[in-house]
C-alpha cells in the first residue's frame, strides 16, 4: 500500500511540475535595446531608441547662395547600442510648412556629421525650414529641431544707374561671366532696366534659334518693344570682357520675339 502511495505523489508531483513549464509560454524575451513598440511610441511617432540629430547648416534664416543647399546635421546617437549603421531622411517646408522636399534614406557620414544636397530647386528668396530624423530597419528616431534659411534672390541687389552703369554694376557681381550663365546675367541687367524705369521698357532677353545663341536666347542682346517698334541693346558680351553698351534698331523685318523679364 504504502509503494502505491509513493507512486501516486512522484506522479503528481511530475505532473504538476510539467504544467508550471508549460504555462511559462516561451520564457522570457530578450530585451530590444534597439526599438521600441508602436504602444511606446513618441509623441512625434519615433520609435528607433536614438538621439536627435543636430540641425549644423544652414540655420538661423541664413540666405544661402543656390536653389539646392547642403544641408548639415551631426549624427543621432544610439542610447543602448553602438556603431549602427544608421541613415537619415531630411525633410524640407516651405515658408505655408508645407514639405515640398523629402528626401530618401542617406547613409551616415563619417566624423560625427552628415551632409545632404536635395536635389530639386527650391523656390527662390523664400524661407525655408528644415528638419532631419534617423531610420535604421523600418524604424524612424525622434526629429531634429526645425532651423531655417533663405533662399536667394535670383536677381541678388538691384544695380542703380543709366544703362552704362547698370551694366557695368552686375559685371562687377559677375566678375567672369562663364557661358551657361550669360542668359541669366542679361535677364538681371533686363530687370534693373525695368526697375530703373528707362524708357523702353519692359526689357528682356531676345528669344534667338541661330547665330549667337545660348540656351534659346540671345547670348549678347537684351531688347525692348516688339515688332517694328523692337529695340536691341548690343552689350558685346564674351566670357572674360563686357564693352559697350550700343543702341541699334532692329529692322522692321526681324520679328525674333522679347521675352520681358519680371519687374
Amino acid at each position: 500500500m504504502k509503494h502505491h502511495i509513493a507512486f501516486a505523489v512522484a506522479v503528481a508531483a511530475a505532473t504538476a511540475f510539467t504544467l508550471a513549464c508549460s504555462d511559462s509560454g516561451n520564457g522570457p524575451s530578450a530585451p530590444s535595446f534597439l526599438t521600441s513598440g508602436a504602444a511606446d511610441a513618441a509623441a512625434d511617432g519615433s520609435t528607433l531608441k536614438v538621439t536627435a540629430p543636430e540641425a549644423v547648416s544652414p540655420t538661423g534664416g541664413a540666405e544661402v547662395s543656390d536653389l539646392d543647399p547642403d544641408l548639415v546635421i551631426n549624427n543621432a546617437a544610439p542610447r543602448f547600442v553602438q556603431d549602427l549603421a544608421l541613415s537619415y531622411v531630411f525633410e524640407v517646408m516651405n515658408s505655408a510648412n508645407q514639405v515640398v522636399y523629402r528626401s530618401a534614406p542617406i547613409p551616415q557620414g563619417g566624423g560625427g556629421r552628415t551632409s545632404h544636397e536635395i536635389d530639386v530647386d527650391l523656390d527662390d528668396d523664400e524661407v525655408h525650414t528644415w528638419r532631419a530624423y534617423a531610420v535604421y530597419q523600418g524604424q524612424r528616431g525622434p526629429t531634429s529641431a526645425a532651423a531655417s534659411f533663405k533662399t536667394f534672390n535670383r536677381f541678388g541687389t538691384v544695380c542703380h544707374g543709366g544703362e552704362v552703369q547698370i551694366v557695368a554694376c552686375r559685371k562687377a557681381q559677375y566678375g567672369h561671366i562663364p557661358h551657361d550663365r550669360l542668359p541669366e546675367f542679361l535677364e538681371r541687367v533686363a530687370y534693373d532696366l525695368n526697375v530703373n524705369g528707362h524708357e523702353h521698357r519692359p526689357y528682356g532677353r531676345l528669344v534667338k534659334t541661330v547665330g549667337n545663341n545660348c540656351q534659346g536666347y540671345s547670348c549678347d542682346i537684351i531688347c525692348a518693344g516688339q515688332g517694328g517698334g523692337q529695340r536691341q541693346w548690343d552689350v558685346l558680351i564674351d566670357e572674360d570682357s563686357l564693352q559697350g553698351p550700343v543702341w541699334n534698331r532692329v529692322p522692321e523685318t526681324n520679328v525674333r520675339p522679347c521675352e520681358a523679364a519680371p519687374q
